[in-house]
């Protein structure tokens, strides 16, 4: 798995814990496929020169690697490029969040939508990244992907056609959209405010009580 996990799994006492899908001993081949996958895609990652956002300091997707749900925001934070790894401040917050939805961490996997540079993106940078968005994606297999910020959707706009992913022209946030019969996208609050501001905690907790209901948790 890439370095740097950033969001943390429960403890194992945790109670009411539902199945991981490993657990049923039939997809332990697909556990070693997603991981592989996941392995490669940090080196290409790594490699990557597609845009003028290229630098040495990248960040990369943690988490579980058949997450029934994946969260994107559109950049990394100087803490996430500290620590490779995705979503390093909202972390606790976030987990609290899913604790209190019956949601285990290990449910959950992270990422960004560009890998270089804790600015805003532009278009060009974001679908210049967008491809590996969609590794990720086919590697994970989430039910829902969670983009933090209206202007993280333009990741997806970006393969929209590619893979079975339509993205319809109008997204709401906190409504549930369909990008393909197996894939739920829900958009919410940009970060860091869905975590730090008042209001905007506010509709992110609203939001990801659509994203428990979705995968039967809430």
């Amino acid at each position: 798995m890439p370095p740097g996990r950033s969001i943390r799994r429960p403890p194992p006492s945790r109670p009411n814990k539902p199945k991981l899908p490993d657990e049923t001993g039939s997809a332990a081949p697909d556990l070693v496929k997603a991981s592989g996958e996941l392995i490669s895609l940090t080196s290409r990652i790594r490699g990557c020169t597609a845009c003028d956002r290229a630098c040495d300091d990248r960040t990369f997707g943690t988490g579980y690697p058949r997450a029934p749900i994946m969260l994107v925001k559109e950049h990394p934070s100087a803490a996430d490029i500290e620590s490779g790894g995705a979503f390093t401040e909202e972390a606790d917050a976030l987990t609290k969040a899913f604790e209190a939805l019956g949601i285990p961490l290990s449910w959950v996997y992270g990422s960004t939508a560009v890998r270089c540079g804790d600015g805003a993106a532009d278009d060009t940078q974001m679908r210049a990244c967008a491809v590996h968005v969609l590794i990720e994606l086919e590697a994970v297999l989430p039910r829902v992907v969670v983009a933090f910020g209206a202007k993280t959707v333009e990741v997806f706009r970006a393969v929209d056609g590619q893979c079975g992913i339509r993205v319809p022209d109008d997204v709401t946030s906190g409504e549930a959209v369909a990008l393909r019969s197996d894939l739920t996208l829900v958009v919410t609050e940009p970060l860091p405010e869905g975590v730090t501001q008042k209001d905007a905690k506010r509709r992110l907790w609203r939001d990801l009580q659509v994203v428990g209901g979705l995968i039967g948790r809430a």
